[in-house]
């Protein structure tokens, strides 16, 4: 799949989000905008687009860059299934440390390669993870860790100062962004399972209006074009 489709950067075994007590789905792929920066692969082909100018250092939010990711997104597991344990070193040296020691680590034995994995393929993807998100049962923020014990849900977001601010005070997860893209994104959408295994999914989500908008706009401009209209905040201003 990394091969053949043109709007992969990469695969990842990581999630950043993957904290124990919020994942389940040990068998479960997920398409994304942010390059996660663990546990990853690209193909020969990337490879050759990249070499020529990759950094020395920060090379993981380097390659989060519109410049580098292009509007291609990264496959990787709702479970985690590489664990960092570093603490010395590394593309971003450390910064996130106590983050890495609580992501919840999969050692279930898959065999991937018996696994269909054409729903990851991008279309087939857009489609039915919109119509997952925009069928899960909207709540507010005061009653979403209440609503998701029973089914999905899906809570708005309005602006990023509105995100960061609410998310620490249900949920355990990074509320950082690069390059405009909220950490483990897909397409705007941060999801995460707040019961963890046999839990329903939340979906944090742009307004309904714009989710409409973005599934759209995802089957008919570039992508580069496109990522850019999927920004969390607006690019820094050229000096």
């Amino acid at each position: 799949l990394l091969d053949s489709d043109l709007s992969l950067l990469a695969v990842s075994a990581f999630n950043d989000n993957g904290k124990k007590g919020i994942v389940g789905d040990v068998s479960r792929l997920v398409r994304s905008d942010f390059f996660p920066g663990l546990g990853w692969m690209i193909s020969r082909r990337i490879w050759s687009e990249l070499e020529p100018k990759w950094p020395s250092e920060y090379w993981d939010d380097w390659l989060r860059l519109p410049e580098q990711r292009q509007g291609r997104q990264i496959i990787r597991p709702e479970v985690s299934r590489t664990f960092h344990f570093g603490s010395a070193g590394g593309a971003s040296h450390n910064q996130y440390g106590k983050d890495l020691l609580d992501i919840e680590l999969d050692t279930a034995d898959i065999e991937w390669e018996k696994q269909d994995l054409s729903y990851l393929e991008r279309n087939v993807y857009r489609d039915a993870y919109y119509s997952m998100v925009l069928n899960a049962e909207f709540s507010t923020w005061k009653r979403a860790m209440q609503s998701v014990q029973d089914r999905d849900v899906r809570v708005e977001y309005n602006s990023w100062k509105q995100f960061t601010k609410n998310v620490p005070k249900m949920l355990p997860l990074m509320t950082d962004e690069k390059a405009g893209v909220p950490r483990t994104a897909f397409e705007g959408i941060v999801e995460t399972r707040p019961y963890g295994p046999g839990g329903h999914l939340m979906f944090l989500t742009p307004p309904a209006s714009k989710v409409g908008e973005n599934l759209k706009n995802g089957k008919s401009m570039s992508l580069l074009d496109f990522a850019e209209t999927l920004r969390a905040v607006p690019p820094p201003e050229k000096k």
